[in-house]
């Protein structure tokens, strides 16, 4: 009897590390989040800082909501394949999100308070979107659409005010939305979550917004139209 016990008590260790490691293989789609130690002295480099750091608020804010609402069920989680995938496809629409409110957020900053051309703004906040998208899709996002995020996305920034100032808050308007939209929690939660979770992701940009404006340091070939 013993014996069957032990081994009872395998098999589920077995299958829990089994889905830990799924989901740990998950999250490392997921660019890595690091604290850069040099200056932003590129657009490219710019968009490249929009990914990583829209990838920490994005995990952050969504495994941070589902733990804390699941409460001592969070590691029940790792046993339902459902809840696995549907937390993957939420972290990824919820990115998407993160992704295009802080890439307006840089490129109307580097155009307005940098005066850097809104034109080679607006074309590198595109083609930099589209770069972070695709280098967090996985062989088993098919539910994930790309060209119509990076559709929507261009239509914001077509539709953005490149020459007039703008407000920070109304450009981090998606992302705060997109954690309640997308997370895998039941409806009754949400509507009783809505203020603490938008709160959670707006907070989270602050320190965000802050490093970016204290690591900008562009050439004067930036502030010119070539």
């Amino acid at each position: 009897m013993a014996t069957l016990i032990q081994l009872g008590v395998v098999l589920v260790i077995t299958y829990i590390l089994k889905k830990l490691s799924e989901f740990r293989d998950m999250v490392r789609q997921y660019p890595v989040f690091r604290r850069r130690s040099f200056p932003i002295e590129s657009l490219e480099s710019a968009s490249e800082f929009v990914a990583t750091r829209a990838a920490f608020v994005a995990q952050k804010t969504m495994f941070g909501y589902v733990k804390t609402r699941m409460g001592t069920s969070y590691p029940e989680m790792f046993r339902d394949d459902v809840m696995v995938s549907s937390l993957k496809i939420a972290t990824l629409y919820h990115y998407s999100a993160c992704l295009s409110d802080l890439m307006v957020y840089v490129f109307l900053t580097l155009s307005g308070k940098y005066q850097v051309p809104s034109d080679r703004c607006m074309a590198e906040a595109i083609i930099g979107f589209r770069k972070g998208l695709v280098s967090n899709l996985g062989p088993g996002d098919e539910m994930f659409n790309l060209e119509e995020a990076c559709i929507s996305f261009k239509a914001r920034i077509d539709s953005a005010g490149w020459d007039e100032p703008f407000e920070t808050f109304d450009v981090f308007s998606h992302s705060p939305k997109s954690l309640i939209r997308w997370a895998p929690i039941a409806e009754e939660f949400k509507n009783l979550d809505q203020d603490i979770a938008e709160n959670s992701v707006t907070f989270a940009w602050i320190e965000i917004r802050k490093e970016f404006n204290d690591l900008v340091n562009l050439p004067d070939s930036y502030l010119q139209d070539l």
